[in-house]
C-alpha cells in the first residue's frame, strides 16, 4: 500500500506543477474532473444508504459552477448566486420532471453534494487567480500553501501519530486518529506556514494563524469525510488513485483549507 502510494505521488506531483505552472486549459480540466469524480463518489455514498439521489443533474450543476467560476474567476459572489440557482433547479425537479420517492432526502442530499464538493473546491479557481492590492496575480504563488500545509498537517499527524500517539482523537469516527498526532500536524503546519510567509514577505504572525487555521479545518474536513464514509460502512470513497483511494478521499480536507485560506487573504492580507 505505502509503495502505490509513494509511486502514485512521484506520478502526480510533478504533473500538479506543470498544471498549476502553464494554467490555462489543463487548469480548467483539472478542475472539472475532480469534481465530477468528487460528487460522483459523494453519490455513491449516499446510495450506499440506499438514499435515492438526482446524481445526474448534481453532477451536471457542479461542473457548471466550475465553469462559469472559471470565467468570472475574480467575482467570488458569482458562486453564492449560482449555488442559489442550482438548488431552486433541484427542487423544481421534483415538481416540473418527477417527483422522487424521497423528495425531501433527494433534495437536500443532491444540493449538498453540489455545494459540498464544486462549492467549496471552486475556491482552488479563486484563489489561483487572485489578485494583489496592485492588480497583479498573486494567486499562482499564494495557491500552494493550502495545498502544502494541508498536505504536511496529514504527513505530520501521521508520522506523529505512529511515534507518539496513545489517546485517541476520535474513537467514534477515526479511531486510529490521535490527539498527539493533531497536535503534531498542527506544529508542523506552522512551521511550514510561517516559513512560506517570510518567503511571501508576510507578515509572521500571519503566518502563525494560518498554520493554526489550516491545520485545525485539515483535519475537519477529513473528519467530516470520514463520517460519511463510517455511516455508508465505505472504507474508501473510490479507487481512482492507486493507494490513495478516490478523489474525495484526496481532497477531503482541501474543500475545507481552500476557502479558509482564500477568505482569509482577503479578509486580513489584501483589506
Amino acid at each position: 500500500m505505502l509503495k502505490m502510494r509513494i509511486l502514485s505521488a512521484i506520478v502526480a506531483i510533478p504533473l500538479l506543477i506543470l498544471i498549476f505552472k502553464f494554467g490555462g486549459l489543463p487548469f480548467f480540466i483539472l478542475n472539472l474532473v475532480v469534481v465530477g469524480l468528487g460528487i460522483n463518489e459523494y453519490f455513491k455514498l449516499a446510495q450506499a444508504k440506499g438514499i435515492e439521489v438526482n446524481k445526474l443533474l448534481g453532477v451536471l450543476l457542479g461542473l457548471i459552477l466550475i465553469f462559469i467560476t472559471y470565467l468570472n474567476s475574480n467575482t467570488p459572489s458569482i458562486i453564492y448566486g449560482y449555488l442559489i440557482l442550482s438548488f431552486l433547479i433541484i427542487l423544481l425537479k421534483q415538481v416540473l420532471i418527477k417527483v422522487d420517492e424521497s423528495a425531501l432526502l433527494a433534495t437536500a442530499i443532491t444540493f449538498f453534494g453540489v455545494f459540498y464538493i464544486a462549492g467549496l473546491f471552486s475556491h482552488l479557481i479563486l484563489l489561483y487567480n487572485l489578485e494583489g492590492i496592485d492588480g497583479r496575480n498573486i494567486g499562482k504563488l499564494f495557491v500552494w500553501l493550502p495545498i502544502l500545509a494541508t498536505w504536511i498537517t496529514d504527513t505530520g499527524a501521521y508520522f506523529t501519530g505512529i511515534n507518539f500517539g496513545k489517546h485517541s482523537l476520535s474513537p467514534k469516527i477515526s479511531p486510529n486518529k490521535t490527539i498527539e498526532g493533531s497536535i503534531g500536524g498542527l506544529l508542523f503546519s506552522v512551521i511550514l506556514t510561517v516559513l512560506i510567509s517570510i518567503h511571501l514577505d508576510i507578515n509572521y504572525f500571519h503566518g502563525i494563524i494560518l498554520g493554526i487555521i489550516i491545520a485545525v479545518f485539515a483535519q475537519l474536513g477529513d473528519l467530516c469525510e470520514s463520517v460519511f464514509k463510517r455511516d455508508a460502512q465505505i472504507k474508501d470513497s473510490g479507487d481512482v488513485i492507486p493507494g490513495h483511494g478516490g478523489i474525495l478521499d484526496r481532497i477531503d480536507s482541501l474543500l475545507f483549507t481552500l476557502p479558509v485560506v482564500y477568505y482569509y487573504l482577503q479578509w486580513f492580507i489584501l483589506k
